[in-house]
């Protein structure tokens, strides 16, 4: 009886530190000053129309931007849009930017293509913060039901 009453009284201190550890909570500290997110919402082949996706992960507002970008996809030449303008970003902001591309320009597709890869490089321009590069790997896929059109 002496034995479990001793082991007793040596569990309780283990258990008691091990349940205050497990109850306290380290402090959790934002994110802040990452970089922006700069990517494909869907893109149009037949008239150029392109929609990007611009997420600004930062405590501060962004304003006066401007965005340019060079677009590759494998095997076609890169499209190249330069100093659009988009709207101020305020704090951890997902802003949509459309942009319309010459149809000229834009790569010819065939329905025998399922996938497109594609790298989109970005340079994002503001009176406030730096300047800021952003380079995005992806591939895009036909969206069903339309010609041409990818997402």
């Amino acid at each position: 009886m002496k034995n479990k009453n001793h082991l007793q009284l040596l569990t309780l201190p283990i258990i008691t530190s091990f349940m205050i550890g497990c109850t306290s909570s380290v402090p959790h500290n934002e994110f802040q000053n990452l970089p922006s997110v700069i990517e494909i919402k869907h893109i149009n082949l037949n008239n150029g129309q392109l929609e990007l996706r611009v997420s600004h992960r930062n405590k501060e507002t962004r304003v006066n931007n401007q965005i340019s970008c060079q677009l590759a996809f494998k095997d076609f030449p890169p499209l190249t849009f330069d100093e659009v303008a988009i709207p101020d970003l305020t704090n951890y902001a997902i802003e949509t930017v459309d942009i319309n591309l010459p149809p000229k320009s834009l790569p010819k597709i065939n329905k025998e293509i399922k996938a497109l890869p594609y790298v989109l490089d970005c340079y994002l321009f503001s009176s406030n913060f730096r300047e800021e590069h952003s380079i995005n790997k992806s591939t895009l896929y036909p969206v069903p039901g339309n010609h041409a059109v990818y997402r």
